[in-house]
């Protein structure tokens, strides 16, 4: 499973809040993962918000062959607001499903993305800055497109447009933090929304 085929999957609900157990429902249905466990930590929330790590096991001596059985562990900063507990969990979960050359695999590797992926939009270099970290930068969209799904968007764009609800009703509605919510409602939603869909980032 793509996170692309996840977000279509998830595109089609017009009940919100969408459950993060239902995206770690989608994971363990399909093999993806035998456990996925979630761990409150101290992080500083302004440097790194989640983290996470993958466990393999092996029954047989010698590490051959494929692992018995996989696990996801996903830490997340305890003193983050709950909406955004929530978006970075989701984003994690998502991470899972990154391709191993987007990993970022040795100490060094998990040094260089934490120093790059708290940069300010001036001071990133896409080009440079390598998979791993431009992977992690669009994670946190592709997780708000899964719990903010598309066909919520669409019922409630015309009573948003129309006054008759603003951004703070729609914010409890789907229980993710106002910057990604306008980011949703915003019309250049659809553009970025076809993007994340057709798998090319």
């Amino acid at each position: 499973m793509s996170v692309a085929e996840l977000i279509k999957k998830f595109d089609v609900r017009e009940t919100v809040p969408v459950d993060v157990n239902d995206v770690i429902t989608e994971f363990k249905d399909r093999g993806i993962k035998d456990e996925i466990f979630f761990w409150a930590v101290d992080l500083n929330d302004h440097h790194l918000k989640g983290q996470l790590v993958h466990i393999e096991e092996w029954d047989h001596p010698g590490f051959e062959g494929a692992p018995t059985r996989t696990f996801a562990d996903i830490y997340y900063a305890k003193d983050m607001p709950d909406d955004e507990k929530r978006l970075v969990a989701c984003k994690e979960l998502l991470h899972i499903l990154d391709h191993p050359a987007c990993r970022a695999a040795t100490e060094e590797e998990v040094e260089k993305l934490f120093s790059k992926i708290g940069l300010p939009p001036e001071m990133q270099e896409p080009f440079k800055d390598g998979p791993a970290v431009n992977t992690d930068r669009t994670a946190i969209y592709q997780a708000v497109a899964v719990l903010f799904p598309y066909a919520t968007r669409q019922l409630l764009l015309k009573p948003y447009n129309d006054g008759k609800i603003n951004l703070a009703d729609i914010i409890r509605m789907v229980d993710l933090p106002k910057k990604y919510v306008a980011s949703v409602m915003h019309e250049n939603w659809e553009g970025l929304h076809r993007v994340l869909t057709n798998g090319v980032l």
